[in-house]
Parts: C-alpha cells; sequence; structure tokens
C-alpha cells in the first residue's frame, strides 16, 4: 500500500491550489469587462447622482459648487403640495401608469387566451402581434406618429373614407389617448408572449378532472387559468409599474414639431397632457442646468417605485397563488 508522504501531500496541496489559483483567474479575466463597464456605467454614475442631489451643481458652477444638505428635496417636496409643475408631471405620470397597465394585462391576457385555442393561422397571428414589441422605439414612434397625423395621418384618410369632412386633430386635440394607444400596440406584444407560456403551463389533468365535473368554460377560466397565472399577472403589474412610470422618450417624439403647449423649455415638448415626470426632470436638469434638483427629483422617484413595488409584493401573497409555496424553498 502507496503511503503519503508529509512531502507527497505537500506537493499535492499546491498543486490543487495551484489549479484552483488558475481556474478562479480564468474566471475573473472573463467577467472583468463586464464588472469594469458595471462598476463604471451604473455604480459610479449612481453613486455620483446620489451626491450630486445634495449640491447646487449646475454644470459649470465649479467656483460656487458646495453642498446644501436636504434643500433641494425640500424644494421638491414644496413643489409637490404647492401645486407645481413637479405635481402636475407626476399626476400625468401616475394617470398613464393607471391606464395603461390593466388595459395592456387584460388585453395581452385575451389574445393569449385566443392564441393558445387550435384556430386557423395562429402562428400568422402570434408574429403579426409581437413584431411591434420587437421594433426601436423611435421607429415605432415614427410609425405611429404616421398613422396619428392631423394633415397627413392615415387614421383620418380612412375616418374620412367612412365619414367624409371627418377630420380630428389626434396629436394636439388628443395627444394622451394616442400616446395610451401607442403603449397598449407596442407592449401588449411581448406579454402575450409571457402570458401564452403560462397558460399552455397549465395542468391538463386540472382541466379535465373539471370538464368531468361539469365546470363549463367561464368556470375553467376563472377558477383554474387565473389562479395559475396570478405570478405571471403579478409579474407584468410589477413590470408595467416600473416601465410605465419612467416614460420619457415616446411623449418627447410623439409632440408635433414645434410645440410649445402650456410648459417653457425645450424647443418641441410634449403637450401639456403628456408631460410627464421624467420630461419635467430632463427639463430640470438639462434646458434649466439645475442638475442637483434633476438628481433629487429621480430619487424622489427611485424611492417611490421601490415603495410601490414593495408595497405590491407585500400584498401578492394575498392574490397571487404558487403551486409551492415560495417560502418553502431553500
Amino acid at each position: 500500500m502507496d503511503t503519503v508522504t508529509p512531502e507527497r501531500a505537500s506537493r499535492r496541496f499546491l498543486g490543487l491550489s495551484l489549479y484552483g489559483w488558475m481556474r478562479a483567474s480564468w474566471f475573473y479575466a472573463f467577467i472583468a469587462p463586464w464588472f469594469l463597464g458595471f462598476l463604471a456605467f451604473t455604480v459610479i454614475p449612481v453613486a455620483v447622482g446620489m451626491v450630486m442631489s445634495f449640491t447646487n451643481f449646475t454644470g459649470t458652477n465649479f467656483e460656487t459648487y458646495k453642498f446644501i444638505g436636504l434643500a433641494n428635496y425640500s424644494e421638491a417636496f414644496g413643489e409637490f403640495f404647492t401645486d407645481g409643475k413637479a405635481w402636475y408631471a407626476f399626476g400625468r405620470t401616475f394617470l398613464f401608469a393607471g391606464v395603461t397597465i390593466p388595459i395592456n394585462i387584460l388585453l395581452s391576457l385575451f389574445i393569449a387566451i385566443l392564441l393558445t385555442r387550435n384556430i386557423r393561422g395562429k402562428g400568422f397571428f402570434r408574429t403579426l402581434f409581437y413584431i411591434p414589441s420587437i421594433i426601436p422605439v423611435v421607429a415605432s414612434v415614427w410609425i405611429w406618429k404616421a398613422l396619428m397625423d392631423n394633415n397627413y395621418g392615415v387614421v383620418n384618410a380612412v375616418l374620412n373614407l367612412i365619414v367624409p369632412d371627418t377630420y380630428i386633430r389626434w396629436m394636439t386635440e388628443y395627444p394622451f389617448h394616442v400616446l395610451v394607444m401607442w403603449s397598449v400596440w407596442a407592449g401588449v406584444g411581448g406579454a402575450i408572449i409571457i402570458f401564452m407560456a403560462g397558460i399552455q403551463g397549465v395542468p391538463s389533468e386540472l382541466v379535465e378532472a373539471a370538464r368531468i365535473d361539469g365546470a363549463n368554460a367561464f368556470q375553467l377560466f376563472r377558477h383554474i387559468t387565473v389562479p395559475l397565472l396570478t405570478p405571471v399577472i403579478f409579474y407584468q403589474f410589477v413590470v408595467g409599474i416600473i416601465g410605465s412610470l419612467q416614460v420619457l422618450t415616446q411623449p418627447m417624439l410623439l409632440a408635433p414639431k414645434g410645440t410649445t403647449v402650456g410648459m417653457d423649455g425645450i424647443a418641441t415638448i410634449p403637450p401639456r397632457e403628456n408631460y410627464m415626470f421624467l420630461i419635467h426632470i430632463y427639463q430640470e436638469s438639462f434646458v434649466r442646468l439645475r442638475y442637483g434638483y434633476g438628481s433629487a427629483l429621480l430619487w424622489i422617484l427611485f424611492f417611490f417605485i421601490l415603495v410601490l413595488t414593495i408595497v405590491v409584493t407585500y400584498t401578492s401573497k394575498y392574490w397571487v397563488y404558487y403551486e409551492v409555496n415560495p417560502e418553502d424553498q431553500p
């Protein structure tokens, strides 16, 4: 029997240590580009933004740059409670979220149910509904703008064929409706795919057992499909909150050229109905050069979204059904 001497054990340990060190070094070498990018473009900007929110920084006042404590936050909350632009913009953003989230969830769920049934051409319709969600935002907004243009829009042309002399100023008189319709058109495709995956994951034995017991289609949907889809609905709800409260690019791109309705600042801004909270932050930061105040507004929005997400997550235990209790998982 071969005995292991201390010298041999030491060499073996050194060999294993060297092998482990080489494997670890290769691992860190591969993740280094991502880690450096994450550090440079996420961690450091977030930290700088937090520090900046406590200063009077305007981008050029390096000689008078100083910490002003909670003055920016105090001004922001004061504007919230005095019917200022921040309060109006926040209210419009919250209204946008309150309208688009339920419509997106209900419509995508309805379409997903239809597309999981045995219907002719469902592959074509799946592709048709999904395409808008993969089109870049700028391109999709310009498509929608061409459809809803006041003078040369396709929608007005079709309406004029049906009802002669019909002319609706969509972009100027109904800008909020146009923004909501675009959001539904562009966002429903991805939600449909997720709902379809959830519907196809419903155990067939439960459906068959319910049918044997005499359940009709509505009862199957109400008591089997919907409860098993509540985790998917919860996910769509949280993602919808986070996304809709950060809308910025779409209202600005949908604004008619040269619009300056109700708000001063940049040359082309959305009509007053589409003046969202991030647009107000853009105005304060990059137009009025109040980077400190704009950073404070961003952090207020961040904490509001965080608190709202925590509340929704906490209440999910009362309406989200899991086949396995998440708290029992290791």
